[in-house]
């Protein structure tokens, strides 16, 4: 069975339940390890079966379900499963975490005690068939029509696979189970799943094998629906319906399975989420209004999205005429939201696991977990925010505020430019000079606040921008309207920004430093766009137009560029991995090499650009020249003749 024909998450479920069908694994370890781990668990049944509340009874046909060993920790999990006349008891695992010293460390029980007594005898009354037809009629719905028999597996579980019956988008897989009860007993149940035809419900039933009752119901389907201001849109006020109107648009399981294969509420890398509230592996995101860097107390700041993960307006409801404060709920699900999402983009271009992203479940692919980032809104400081980036492996803090020079006041929160700029900052520190160092940019000439920038004006592009326009960071928090200024203004246009190389020694240290770089960056964008297009799907990869190849070039220079960087250091990175991407690896092999010069000479960092030390940002000499070798058509400057680019007509300014 291979997943190709239906939505991935579904089809590993799929492939998993019908696996299930041959129930737990109770065969003999093979490795040393496992038989380790084997004897472990079952001489800790044995010795502590009376602390369990157990009898012995209890413990005569357990097997074990699963186990692992958790690579960042050495921690091993072993998963033993209660079974009564070879029928598994549903849910009845008893959990082991067992350190590597091979001690017994944690213990999580839902072992049935007394289970002989309590259990009905082993025979059943109903066929599978019947049984799928009482589950049909108590789901509500349609009789189920030509159910047959596919596959039979025999055991004390007589699993079978069955048709889907004109009521399952897949094929019915029925075994037979013991369910508790809350009354205490335990009975014999036909489990089966019943994946509906519009795919709304993947329900989980068990009936009664007797009866035909319904004895409990679950849903595999519990979609991530999240009611948020979703990329690209910048802030409420970019939104077509903007305050006092609700703007927001709801998103169904948003995440990408490359970035987050089991979703953002998972942390143990199996099928489901550990969380409800807004936490999983990527970030946790609270509210924080007396600044103690831990979620104030009650559900308001850490909004539950139930077994649904449902966070749409019944649950973060939202008024804009009112104070924020009134609807914490919506700007930490907004946060949480834009937090996830920047993850997940930035991972398909190279911030992942060995790179030094942020997640608590690394999920084998190197680097170093739980360092999942913890997004605090409504923080006690007043129109600000930060982003704290510790080396990998240990856990970063972004902090975001409301800002009161508006009435009501505006929450950062709700300001996705000024979520991407904090998450940039720790996707600086961990790239440059490589996850372990994170302290690569205290230099005078340092980039940080450029990047930072630069990833809130390309995951908040929209078709239709131009280079030119005016692109203020930020306009939302500070009670601007979209086309404000902003905390800074971007444009390729130099009669509205006109920041050069020449410049960087006149600028505030670091936020006018990072300004004149992500200039830079701006306008290499704009270069390659003309030369590749622009794609709205920022997810895309790097070969679908020319944002997302310079968004990875960007993010592949941090990689490459040394530690303490500065300006010219920072453009030979970029050309590098152009030329590492696009060509043999080679100086000037990358067929992006010109549109790239173009950019960087038409800023003042060209061919005979001096940086100077990157201590300093007095000591560095502007220049405008770029390789002998590119044309006008290469590096798009039509008026382009050759050499100096800094006369050419109205974009070099006077």
């Amino acid at each position: 069975m291979t997943c190709k024909n239906v939505r991935y998450l579904r089809c590993r479920l799929m492939v998993v339940l019908v696996l299930a069908l041959l129930g737990p694994v109770d065969a003999t370890a093979t490795s040393s390890e496992e038989k380790s781990l084997r004897a472990i668990a079952f001489d800790y049944l044995d010795t502590h079966r009376d602390a369990l509340g157990l009898t012995a009874g209890d413990l005569e046909d357990v097997v074990i379900g699963d186990q692992h060993r958790a690579g960042h920790s050495g921690t091993s999990h072993v998963y033993l499963r209660q079974r009564h006349a070879g029928i598994e008891v549903y849910n009845a695992i008893l959990g082991l975490g067992i350190a590597r010293d091979g001690r017994v460390a944690h213990v999580a029980d839902r072992f049935v005690s007394e289970l002989a007594a309590r259990a009905n005898a082993p025979t059943p009354s109903l066929s599978p068939i019947e049984a799928v037809e009482r589950a049909a009629a108590a789901l509500g719905l349609q009789a189920p029509t030509d159910l047959r028999v596919l596959a039979g597996y025999g055991g004390a579980d007589r699993g079978v696979l069955l048709s889907g019956g004109g009521i399952s988008f897949a094929d019915i897989p029925v075994r037979l189970v013991y369910q508790p009860l809350s009354n205490g007993l335990v009975r014999l149940a036909w489990k089966l799943e019943i994946d509906t035809l519009d795919q709304s419900h993947w329900w989980s039933v068990r009936i009664d094998a007797e009866s035909g009752q319904l004895l409990d119901k679950n849903d595999f389907m519990a979609a991530e629906e999240y009611e948020v201001f979703p990329i690209p849109v910048e802030s409420p006020n970019h939104s077509s319906m903007p305050p006092p109107a609700d703007g927001r648009t709801i998103v169904v399981d948003p995440f990408k399975t490359l970035a987050s294969p089991f979703g953002w509420h998972d942390t143990d890398g199996v099928m489901g989420p550990e969380f409800t509230i807004t936490r999983g592996n990527n970030v946790h995101a609270y509210a924080d209004t007396d600044g103690d860097n831990l979620p104030d107390g009650g559900n308001n700041a850490e909004p539950d999205g139930g077994p649904l993960l449902d966070f749409t307006g019944a649950v973060v409801p939202i008024d804009f005429t009112m104070h924020p404060s009134t609807y914490t709920q919506a700007s930490i699900a907004n946060l949480f939201y834009w937090t996830n999402a920047i993850h997940d983009v930035l991972y398909n271009y190279g911030f992942d696991e060995a790179s030094g992203n942020f997640q608590v479940n690394n999920y084998g692919n190197g680097g170093l977990g739980n360092d999942d980032v913890r997004a605090e809104a409504q923080h006690s400081f007043p129109c600000n925010a930060n982003f704290g980036t510790p080396a990998d492996g240990t856990r970063p803090r972004m902090q975001l505020s409301l800002c009161d020079i508006t009435t009501p006041a505006r929450d950062g929160a709700f300001d996705s430019g000024l979520i991407l700029h904090e998450y940039g900052h720790g996707v600086s520190n961990r790239l440059t000079g490589g996850p372990a160092a994170a302290g690569c940019l205290s230099n005078a000439e340092q980039m940080g606040e450029g990047w930072s920038d630069y990833l809130a004006l390309m995951l908040t592009q929209e078709p239709g921008d131009m280079g030119t326009d005016a692109r203020g960071l930020t306009t939302y928090l500070l009670g601007q309207p979209p086309d404000g200024p902003g905390v800074r203004t971007y444009s390729t246009d130099f009669g509205i920004n006109a920041l050069t190389y020449a410049d960087v020694g006149t600028v505030s240290i670091p936020h006018g430093v990072g300004y004149i770089w992500a200039t830079m960056l701006w306008e290499m964008t704009w270069n390659l766009i003309d030369a590749h297009s622009f794609n709205p799907d920022i997810y895309g990869d790097w070969t679908s137009g020319g944002n997302n190849l310079a968004l990875q070039l960007v993010m592949d220079g941090m990689k490459l560029q040394p530690c303490f960087p500065g300006f010219v250091e920072g453009r030979d990175a970029i050309l590098a991995a152009d030329d590492l991407l696009t060509g043999d690896g080679s100086p000037f092999s990358g067929v992006n090499q010109c549109a790239i010069w173009g950019a960087f000479a038409l800023r003042g960092l060209g061919v005979s650009a001096d940086q100077g030390s990157s201590s300093s940002v007095g000591d560095g000499t502007a220049a405008f020249d770029v390789p002998v070798a590119c044309s006008a058509d290469q590096i798009f400057f039509d008026g382009f003749e050759g050499g100096d680019v800094s006369a050419w007509g109205n974009k070099a300014g006077p």
